[in-house]
């Protein structure tokens, strides 16, 4: 016989679990659209009609999107030009524009799910290098709930890419040119189990003239923060009171056992 401690513990657990299970999701850019040259972007990707991310884009200093050479579309789109040295080739968000020094177009990455907010949030950048002058990829930071920042954790920088800086202020700067099929130019982005609301970063070049850069985003993977289902926290808690009034039966058979056998 199932001891009835554990019995109950099971049932409440399994309350929380119905409640509050959240699955990973992948912003997969080869199963989703983007119109060319459109600058913000929600998706639902769990089909409960609720957009789970936004990705948009701003730019400044005049700052104007540019055509893939590779196929002449509008930036921002998406496309195979920049592919990050996958096997096989995926689909990236490739961003092509004339930038100049500093603060040209800002990257925003908000999860805004049922419950806003995400953990284990990775995403890589492909072709960090130089055309004709060196991309630069820098003040990447995730914003929590409360609005304070937290840092990124910075891996799998590719040969033509230098990371430096700590903490807030980590920059990647291409350091050489690199085939657009290359994982040279590649850097991933990440920040573990923090619970983040939003990812932000900022990509310009090394001169002070408009000159043609491009990178490109590939997938974003992150597990929202557990929502509240109404209905899964009705059946929950359904079982919990069902495994309490099963104990209480139990409870009240024995006292009356009890009484029946006193003297």
């Amino acid at each position: 016989m199932i001891p009835r401690r554990l019995f109950v513990t099971a049932a409440i657990t399994l309350a929380i679990f119905l409640a509050g299970r959240a699955h990973a999701l992948v912003l997969d850019w080869d199963a989703v659209s983007w119109v060319p040259g459109s600058v913000n972007n929600s998706y639902d990707l769990n089909g409960d009609a609720v957009n789970d991310v936004t990705v948009s884009l701003t730019t400044q200093d005049q700052a104007t999107w540019a055509p893939d050479p590779a196929t002449g579309t509008i930036a921002p789109t998406i496309n195979q030009s920049l592919t990050g040295g996958l096997s096989p080739v995926e689909n990236s968000l490739n961003l092509a524009a004339n930038l100049k020094t500093q603060s040209n177009v800002w990257i925003h990455i908000g999860f805004t799910g049922g419950q806003p907010g995400a953990t284990n949030v990775s995403f890589t950048i492909f072709d960090i290098d130089i055309t004709t002058n060196s991309d630069i990829v820098e003040s990447i930071v995730g914003r929590a709930a409360d609005g304070s920042y937290v840092a990124a954790t910075i891996t799998n920088v590719g040969s033509a890419v230098t990371l430096s800086g700590t903490g807030f202020s980590q920059t990647l700067t291409g350091n050489a040119a690199t085939a657009n099929n290359s994982s040279n130019g590649n850097a991933t982005i990440s920040f573990g189990s923090t619970v983040i609301t939003d990812v932000f970063f900022n990509f310009s070049n090394s001169s002070g003239n408009f000159l043609f850069q491009n990178i490109a985003i590939g997938d974003i993977s992150f597990t929202p923060v557990p929502e509240m289902n109404p209905a899964a926290t009705a059946a929950g808690s359904c079982v919990a009171a069902m495994a309490v009034t099963a104990l209480l039966r139990r409870r009240g058979r024995r006292t009356r056992r009890g009484e029946q056998n006193t003297p």
